[in-house]
């Protein structure tokens, strides 16, 4: 019998985005140590441009697979099997990971433009920029539900690249 293994902090979002700090915070570091390889930030800057596509046509189910396959890739371009598998159950799409009802196209739109940040500042070599950032990215899991604030509008988002 093939057992199934949840995430406990699929429960509780504030305890998911502590996980996900810790665990997307140190590759990060790992990353931001040994330096991406040209050919690797091509790969990364592709799928955040990937984020901005779908968050530009407003399309969740797209945003919320791209999201995911942009953290995964820089969790595995670390090269840690262990570390990759873990963000796999904690990535997995559901409610806690979905926008808010009330405004997923501005917050589409501003992870998007997260992601193309993160990009950049790792290019960069400005590893405490993009933790700074990261943080941000992720607060947002376990944020309180409130009135939307107003942002660019998903047309308007922009990558270098894209």
């Amino acid at each position: 019998m093939a057992a199934s293994v949840r995430c406990p902090a699929a429960t509780q979002s504030g305890d998911l985005t502590e996980l996900r700090l810790l665990v997307e915070l140190s590759a990060l570091r790992k990353l931001a140590d040994r330096g991406l390889s040209d050919q690797e930030l091509t790969l990364v800057r592709k799928l955040a441009d990937a984020t901005i596509r779908s968050a530009r046509r407003g399309d969740v189910l797209a945003y919320l697979q791209a999201d995911m396959t942009f953290h995964l890739c820089l969790l595995e371009l670390t090269g840690d099997p262990a570390l990759s598998e873990i963000a796999a159950l904690l990535l997995t799409p559901g409610p806690l990971h979905a926008p808010r009802a009330e405004d997923p196209g501005h917050l589409m739109a501003r992870e998007a433009r997260e992601h193309c940040g993160l990009v950049d500042m790792l290019a960069d070599g400005m590893v405490s920029a993009a933790e700074d950032l990261l943080r941000q990215h992720l607060s947002r899991l376990s944020a309180p539900r409130r009135a939307p604030v107003p942002v660019a509008a998903p047309e308007s988002i922009s990558c270098a690249g894209s």
